[in-house]
């Protein structure tokens, strides 16, 4: 009977954990998101509205391409205002401006 209460226990906790919270922001691993926290304005050093690889990698020299591309969630090679603070959001960090 206490295997049987145990393995019920374990089936339920594996159920709501797998069928809690929201999917992840991106469909690829990273370092830690909170490495890559930033004003939007400081990282767009040409004021263009737009983050181009070379701003980002210049303000974050730990980046990959990777990491860039998993945050440009249109992909077209340039992040907005937008897709950035739905980045931040969705891992917890606050919105600078």
């Amino acid at each position: 009977m206490k295997k049987f209460s145990i393995m019920v226990v374990l089936v339920i906790s594996g159920f709501l954990v797998g069928c809690s919270g929201k999917a992840p922001y991106h469909g690829t691993s990273m370092p830690d998101p909170k490495t890559f926290d930033g004003h939007f304005g400081d990282i767009d050093t040409d004021g263009d509205e737009l983050v181009d690889w070379e701003e980002f990698k210049a303000y974050f020299p730990q980046a990959t391409e990777s990491v860039y591309k998993a945050i440009d969630l249109n992909g077209d090679n340039r992040l907005d205002h937008d897709e950035w603070h739905q980045f931040k959001e969705a891992h917890g960090m606050k919105d600078h401006d």
